[in-house]
């Protein structure tokens, strides 16, 4: 999609405007779409002290490329493509660190962190009524590009051609790993399904 026009996207519209000189239009922007940073982040980077820090990152960024912005897609997709890439160069920053024990947050408080990989059994999990938690835990559990897509299609709503343009695939490549993400979260919430019905 390239060459969207103001009116096509509020979004568009008011980075335009902010490109123009109009400081309160980036305003409007964080208050518009704060809520998507903040869930897209949320989401891909799970029970982290990181997402407050990334949302802000994301924000400054978008200000930054307040000169070069050239309005080729949705401003939610450009946000979503920021905030992408912040949450996977965070989560790669995580994987070099040794897994389990303390880690230093963002403010430089220790957190108490599980073991990569660790799982609670469908039977210990005393929240296994909860859905919604557990399509949250099944979500970490899946490579970053396969959240990612989940993500992008069902929280924040982008189409294939969107999401392909935040991951940089084509929008068929799109498709096929939504298919494997799919199949890996219902592998995933298969066991608790079973043990709801024992």
């Amino acid at each position: 999609m390239s060459g969207l026009s103001e009116d096509e996207d509020r979004g568009v519209a008011l980075m335009l405007a902010f490109q123009a000189g109009d400081d309160q239009a980036f305003d409007h922007i964080v208050a518009e779409y704060e809520g998507l940073v903040f869930g897209t982040l949320r989401r891909l980077l799970g029970p982290s002290g990181w997402v407050e820090e990334m949302a802000q990152e994301t924000f400054i960024r978008l200000y930054r490329v307040r000169e070069r912005y050239s309005p080729a897609s949705k401003l939610s997709t450009f946000l979503c493509r920021i905030a992408y890439n912040l949450a996977l160069n965070r989560i790669r920053d995580e994987k070099r660190r040794p897994s389990g024990g303390l880690r230093v947050g963002p403010e430089g408080e220790e957190m108490v962190v599980a073991d990569a990989g660790e799982r609670l059994a469908p039977e210990d999990d005393a929240d296994a009524s909860d859905w919604a938690g557990l399509v949250e835990r099944g979500l970490q559990e899946l490579p970053e590009n396969q959240r990612a897509a989940l993500v992008f299609q069902h929280y924040d709503g982008l189409g294939l051609a969107e999401i392909g343009e935040v991951l940089g695939i084509s929008p068929k490549a799109a498709k096929s790993l939504l298919h494997r993400a799919r199949e890996n979260l219902r592998e995933y919430l298969q066991p608790y399904k079973d043990a709801e019905q024992d």
